[in-house]
């Protein structure tokens, strides 16, 4: 009987802690906004703009940082972006007499500590679990949503007592700090430590440690399958909606007299369900399979969204709000597992990097075509609709990529399956 805690466990702490801090880093950046506006004297979308390009050098940087933690250690990747990201707070706090000094410094380090810290992170993850894989993946990414939900809080917070630039560098040292102790428990997978994936024991009849169990395309095999480009519009398609009601929920409830305070109020719902839904529908992901799972959440998308644009009070707002963010949490959860089973694990950071670029496009897509579509209808229901036509979009790639051929399963992996 085991009494020890697998290993395995210890790297979903690890990833759970780390990606709470790059995006509760990230999404802090709504709190500076209205003092970073008036120190420069700027337009909004000059301030927006830094997020939007933040968020697309991170998303689009994870095809090399998933790449090199293929290669070399996830531990010294993971650890290297906790630095560029601490410093990018720092730096870009001491510049605060300049505009495009403060984009350069923010959008450059900030963008390439997140990158360098998220897909090798949650690859790891992947690799030290087949069973309890969706589980293991909703706990560790449920690290985001409460990132989204405390940094802008804390920011919040801590700027009713200290300037922006000292909010700045205390972020940048709890970062350092937190980031880099935690990341000593990073390890890229069990075969390091001598483990199977699960905490398995070796079969019997076996001698010396075991070999490494992961298997699957490389990154240059995968962006040549039909299967990769349907799944990569999937993702696409599953985020934009998400970037339309991060950005456009608080408008959409003002515009019918809900107050400020509730209007930001729905936007901490929607992370408060993103949170559950990670945590609690990966285990339901392990048991019916975690692409069955993706496409039910992917489909309550839509009736979501077609709930939204009916929804005027806030009591309806808010059920939105956390029903939508427990629908998205739960596929951000699973797309990372549904990845692992297509592809393998062998260079799934790699080929995870190459398919979040499809959220980066999401995120500067999403919101602007948003906004374009209000301008054009001088209302949300446009904007809206487009949200749920792209989850119904999203639905119809996971069934087609589903149905194209891929590697043959890992026989290890397909035996605990």
């Amino acid at each position: 009987m085991q009494t020890k805690l697998f290993p395995g466990w210890y790297v979903v702490f690890a990833a759970h802690v780390l990606l709470a801090l790059i995006f509760g880093a990230a999404y802090s950046f709504g709190a500076f906004f209205s003092q970073l506006q008036a120190n420069f004297d700027a337009g909004r979308f000059s301030v927006a703009s830094v997020f939007s390009l933040t968020a697309f050098i991170y998303y689009a940087l994870g095809v090399v940082s998933g790449a090199l933690a293929d290669r070399i250690s996830t531990r010294r990747v993971v650890s290297a972006g906790v630095v560029l990201l601490a410093l990018g707070f720092f730096v870009s706090s001491m510049a605060s007499g300049s505009l495009q000094w403060f984009i350069a410094a923010f959008c450059s380090l900030v963008g390439l500590g997140v990158g360098l810290v998220y897909v090798p992170t949650v690859t790891a993850v992947q690799r030290w679990f087949v069973r309890n894989r969706s589980k293991a993946s909703g706990i560790a990414l449920a690290g985001t949503g409460v990132g989204t939900f405390v940094g802008p809080l804390a920011a919040g917070l801590l700027m009713q007592h200290f300037s922006w630039e000292t909010t700045m560098r205390l972020f940048a040292l709890v970062i350092l700090v937190a980031g880099l102790w935690v990341a000593l428990l990073v390890r890229s997978q069990p075969q390091e430590l001598g483990l199977l994936p699960d905490g398995d024991q070796p079969s019997a009849g076996s001698s010396g440690p075991p070999a490494s169990h992961a298997s699957g395309m490389r990154l240059a095999e995968a962006l040549v399958s039909a299967r990769f480009w349907w799944y990569f519009g999937a993702i696409f398609c599953g985020s934009v909606g998400l970037f339309i009601a991060l950005v456009h929920i608080n408008p959409y409830a003002q515009q019918y007299a809900l107050s400020a305070t509730q209007a930001n109020l729905l936007i901490g719902l929607i992370g408060v369900g993103n949170v559950a839904g990670r945590l609690f529908l990966g285990t339901i992901g392990d048991r019916i399979g975690a692409r069955r799972l993706l496409l039910v959440l992917t489909c309550a998308l839509v009736l979501l969204n077609l709930f939204w644009v009916n929804a005027q009070g806030f009591v309806a707002l808010a059920l939105f709000a956390v029903l939508f963010g427990v629908a998205n949490g739960g596929c951000i959860a699973l797309y990372p597992s549904v990845a692992a089973t297509w592809f393998g694990t062998q260079n799934l950071g790699a080929i995870l990097g190459a398919l979040y670029t499809s959220v980066g496009v999401a995120a500067l897509v999403g919101g602007s075509l948003g906004g374009l579509l209000f301008d054009l209808y001088q209302g949300y229901a446009a904007s809206i609709l487009l949200g749920a036509i792209c989850a119904l979009l999203s639905v119809l790639f996971i069934l087609i990529a589903g149905r194209q051929s891929g590697p043959p399963p890992l026989a290890a992996e397909t035996l605990r399956s």
